[in-house]
């Protein structure tokens, strides 16, 4: 662990480039070290592509994708709930008044996402895919061991966590929500990232038969993790649960880092296509460099170069718009924002409703943790029950399209169950005590994020299988960052500003309302889905233009 860590910091310490290249290669020799071999249980699991031993290159680096993403989850685990605790807690962070800075809080996510998704742009546009999810994933580390350090100096020493930053702000709330802001922007980040990949290297029949294992690995991995919370945090505390989450995604740096390497070793890395492209557009400047140079004089032309120099600098301006000319040439990643957007919007309302009955019903900032730590290892564990016992089965007997038409409908349910009046429940039920209604906002909560990780997220993977390597990293790290995260942050504001009652009819009917909206944008996407047979027709024709493009490479090589 100690030689990971100096590894990390050598890595984030700025230095000529002759250091950044020996760091470089010090981290594949220690991912490749570390994880050279995989068990042979694991090789005989279905995430092992059904191949007989020795499993197939492609196979070690799906597994080892696929782990990199369960160990990512199982850090995330850790940081949610500590964040979660922190924030509600009456010491360091906003204690009674939790339940009007929370919405505040998730505002601030889509910002801090836009921001996380502009920097991961850049890294794929100049250093490729392997490179991105490396530089994204140290970010994450760092911030977290950050947070974890500082919020134990303030629980060291009180005097430094009330000493006033602001007006009304101490500087342990200011450290609690940086914290709780960059917890709820980092998550997709990264596992969108992953998904790429193993979405990149599975054709649409694989993906269809595997990726509920994929997800059902990150299932157990959260559920074991959400169940050691109330354990762990009387031991390490609420600051040491935040670093357990940046150990947890060392472990996720070095395995995805070892999945990429094998990818370019064997000729299946998913940037190829990336790289094809840029010798397609470097063909057409300088194409247009000798334009004008036989044009100009040799005193214009240098100058021209310089400015072409100048415009190679991808800008803000030409990421956005690159960004839109991308959901206009494929009109499902459309549909796709606007069921993340819609989803997320029902995601935050119940999230808050939870959120502040749960500061009442249970005051202990510990003991909340705990809570909190158990409910999603519940999620989780219905989580494994459907990803690993029935979608398989229900995947590979009914279209994607009707999947997506059935899903909303058990959430709906829940809402107008929680319209009713608490007349219509029997008195047994004890609607009107505050840890029945905590319960009764639970299970509506339980039932959306068992369906969002059972069987949403598989359904988005197999609608991005057969799109374009755009669409698959670029259009989906949009959609998974910046569209999940505007729908939490924008439906935060809108709550924030009504000032809505937990307890009242507003809040159960605007949940009703919203859900609605999911269920229409649902059926909206499902009619751009294709069949199970029109999506791998389209994966082998884009895999024969892209054999056919090697092959015409490699003559041309031969020839000079």
């Amino acid at each position: 662990c100690i030689r990971n860590h100096l590894l990390i910091v050598t890595m984030l310490t700025p230095g000529p480039s002759h250091s950044t290249t020996a760091a470089t290669t010090a981290l594949s020799a220690a991912a490749q070290n570390s994880v050279s071999s995989l068990p042979t249980w694991m090789m005989k699991t279905p995430l092992g592509l059904g191949l007989s031993s020795p499993p197939t290159p492609k196979a070690k680096s799906c597994i080892a994708m696929a782990s990199a993403m369960a160990m990512h989850f199982f850090g995330y685990e850790f940081a949610r709930g500590s964040n979660m605790a922190l924030f509600t807690s009456s010491s360091l962070g906003f204690g009674a008044g939790s339940g009007s800075y929370y919405p505040l809080a998730m505002t601030m996510v889509s910002p801090v996402s836009m921001m996380l998704l502009l920097g991961y742009g850049r890294q794929l546009d100049v250093k490729g895919p392997r490179k991105a999810l490396r530089n994204t994933t140290l970010l994450c580390i760092s911030a977290l061991a950050l947070s974890g350090a500082a919020a134990a100096a303030m629980q060291y020493n009180a005097s430094w966590a009330s000493t006033r930053l602001l007006r009304s702000w101490t500087a342990s709330q200011l450290v609690v929500w940086a914290s709780f802001v960059f917890q709820n922007s980092y998550a997709h980040l990264l596992y969108a990232q992953h998904w790429s990949f193993i979405g990149s290297v599975f054709t649409p029949a694989q993906a269809g038969k595997y990726c509920s294992y994929v997800a059902g690995l990150s299932s157990v991995s959260s559920m074991i993790a959400g169940a050691s919370v109330s354990k762990l945090v009387t031991m390490l505390g609420l600051p040491g649960l935040l670093g357990m989450a940046a150990l947890s995604l060392t472990c996720t740096l070095l395995l995805s880092d070892w999945a990429y390497s094998l990818s370019e070793k064997h000729g299946f890395d998913p940037s190829i296509e990336l790289q094809k492209r840029s010798k397609e557009k470097k063909q057409q400047q300088q194409e247009s460099k000798k334009d004008k140079e036989s044009i100009s004089s040799p005193s214009s032309s240098s100058t021209s170069v310089d400015k072409n120099n100048s415009q190679s600098k991808i800008t803000l301006l030409q990421q956005i718009q690159h960004g839109i000319s991308l959901f206009r040439q494929v009109p499902t990643l459309g549909a796709l924002f606007f069921e993340a957007l819609s989803f997320q919007s029902l995601s935050t309302i119940l999230n808050t409703c939870l959120v502040t009955q749960l500061k009442d019903v249970v005051p202990n900032d510990a003991h909340r943790a705990a809570w909190t730590g158990n409910f999603y290892a519940c999620v989780n564990g219905l989580s494994t029950v459907f990803q690993f016992f029935l979608l398989p089965i229900i995947t590979a007997r009914v279209e994607p399209k009707m999947l997506w038409r059935w899903m909303p409908i058990l959430p709906l349910v829940c809402g107008v169950a929680r319209c009713l009046p608490t007349s219509v429940f029997p008195e047994s039920f004890a609607m009107t005590s505050p840890s029945s209604a905590l319960y009764l906002i639970a299970i509506s909560f339980l039932t959306a994020k068992t369906m969002d990780y059972s069987l949403r997220n598989i359904l988005a993977e197999l609608a991005y299988v057969p799109l374009s390597f755009e669409a698959r990293f670029k259009g989906k790290e949009i959609i998974a960052v910046f569209a999940n995260r505007f729908g939490k942050s924008g439906m935060a504001l809108i709550l924030s500003g009504l000032h809505f009652s937990t307890g009242g009819i507003g809040l159960s009917g605007m949940t009703l309302f919203v859900t609605l909206g999911w269920l229409t944008s649902a059926l909206s996407l499902s009619k751009l889905i294709p069949t199970k047979e029109e999506a791998e027709r389209l994966v082998e024709e884009r895999n024969k233009s892209d054999d056919n493009e090697d092959n015409i490479s490699a003559e041309e090589k031969k020839e000079q």
